[in-house]
């Protein structure tokens, strides 16, 4: 269930200001103040107006709610399929999100089915990691006929490439992260505890434009901010991630480190055959071809993942923000961010 006690907080504190104003006019009515009956008639209309919007809200985003059943309904247009355990379960745009994000099994969009994000990040780690472990063995050989001979000229270009993928794979595993505890708050914290706080402040006198910029920051990343990621999945529904590249630069590394290892290929008396020579000279110019025409694939992966995990939810967020500061303008709050105030 969304409903928690910061719902029945908030409306003992609303039944609390409305008998506070009450008493307020009437002291204003018997003292025959004009200042304290229009402060009393002002306090108890607001009172009863943040009365009625907290019982709008509180039945609207229920489990059955008018804009829950929306949401739902959009989202499972979308992604018929979905395992919504709880804090995910009231609104299927969080849970289709955060399924998006971290989901065990994928998610499901327009009947077809794709590793979450984090699977899919965290194999690519995996599988170039080792790869990177593999090719630091290989460039760390040397051979020794009339003068030294080391590889790790020909592997240096492509181990920096890979240690930058790496590093980029480690950001996007803790980008994924924060996403999704964002999701989680929303979904546990936005409607049953933030919006009746907002709109207890919002009957405060004092405290009102707080309490309306907190009521639309909570309806926005309960609303908004999951809906984003759907369009986001939209965007990249046909990207999946192709994993038998990385399986096959594993496959002839490990083929090529065998073959430099091998000490049947090496003579008793450590002189090394001119077909030995050959053969490891064949392997390298093989190999590097063969990695050099596919490195171009694997970082365009990286670098839908990157447009995945950093550009996509930075739009989210602008959305989000764009609602938000709109909404809170109709609650009569004012959100303003400075220079950065474009929109």
């Amino acid at each position: 269930m969304i409903f928690f006690n910061g719902y029945y907080i908030g409306f003992t504190i609303i039944t609390i200001m409305i008998a506070i104003a009450g008493i307020i006019l009437g002291l204003g009515i018997a003292l025959n103040e004009k200042q304290l009956k229009e402060f009393g008639k002002s306090e108890l209309f607001q009172s009863i107006i943040n009365g009625a919007l907290l019982s709008t809200l509180f039945i609207i985003f229920s489990k059955n709610g008018l804009i829950t059943n929306l949401i739902n309904n959009i989202v499972s247009n979308a992604s018929s399929t979905l395992s919504c355990p709880g804090f995910e379960s009231t609104n299927y745009a969080i849970c289709f999100a955060y399924n998006f994000l971290t989901g065990i099994n994928g998610f499901i969009i327009n009947g077809s089915h794709f590793l979450s994000l984090l699977t899919t990040v965290s194999s690519m780690l995996i599988s170039i990691s080792s790869l990177y472990v593999i090719l630091a063995l290989i460039s760390s050989l040397k051979f020794n006929f009339i003068i030294g001979i080391s590889l790790s000229s020909v592997f240096t270009p492509l181990l920096s490439i890979l240690s930058s993928i790496i590093s980029t794979l480690v950001f996007s595993l803790l980008s994924i992260e924060v996403q999704a505890a964002l999701l989680k708050f929303a979904g546990i914290a936005s409607i049953s505890i933030l919006l009746p706080i907002g709109l207890v402040l919002r009957t405060l006198y004092f405290t009102r434009r707080l309490g309306g910029t907190i009521i639309a920051i909570s309806i926005g990343f309960f609303c908004i901010f999951p809906l984003t990621y759907l369009l986001n999945a939209q965007l990249v529904y046909s990207y999946s991630s192709n994993t038998s590249i990385l399986g096959g630069l594993l496959q002839n590394s490990s083929q090529l480190k065998t073959k430099l290892l091998n000490p049947v290929s090496i003579s008793n008396n450590s002189s090394i055959s001119r077909n030995f020579i050959l053969s490891v000279s064949n392997s390298i110019t093989d190999f590097s071809n063969y990695f050099w025409s596919i490195i171009n694939s694997v970082i365009n992966e990286v670098a839908l993942i990157i447009i995945e995990i950093f550009f996509l939810p930075l739009l989210s967020l602008v959305l989000t923000i764009v609602s938000i500061r709109e909404l809170a303008k109709i609650l009569g709050s004012e959100i303003s961010f400075g220079k950065f105030d474009i929109f």
